[in-house]
């Protein structure tokens, strides 16, 4: 299957999933298919395009793959950004400190002036 028809008629996941599993060659489509708990040619079919990727299975191919960037991808369509947990109060704080910076470094709406 081409790029082109991976780019063309499909959602931007999509092309991430083929970018990632087929062109980089990040991640083993047999050891995500189980992790994720599905057949391997229903991983394959998403990552070429013949079926759409279902939104129930993002969490579990973030998990599968250890990889936060699918989710990023889906959050910033939608205006949203992935922050990982911070369980130490100090980093906690810190790290709201940063973002009140930012956000007032960019009036509030979070892009850059």
């Amino acid at each position: 299957m081409s790029v082109n028809r991976i780019m063309g008629a499909n959602s931007g996941l999509q092309c991430l999933l083929y970018t990632n599993f087929v062109i980089k060659g990040k991640y083993p489509v047999d050891s995500v298919a189980e992790k994720m708990g599905i057949h391997r040619d229903t991983l394959y079919k998403w990552i070429e395009g013949v079926n759409l990727f279902p939104a129930d299975r993002l969490a579990p191919l973030v998990v599968a793959t250890g990889d936060p960037e699918y989710l990023e991808y889906i959050l910033d369509k939608c205006g949203y950004a992935v922050l990982p947990k911070i369980r130490d109060k100090k980093a906690a704080e810190t790290m709201i400190q940063m973002a009140k910076v930012f956000m007032s470094a960019t009036n509030g709406r979070g892009d850059v002036l």
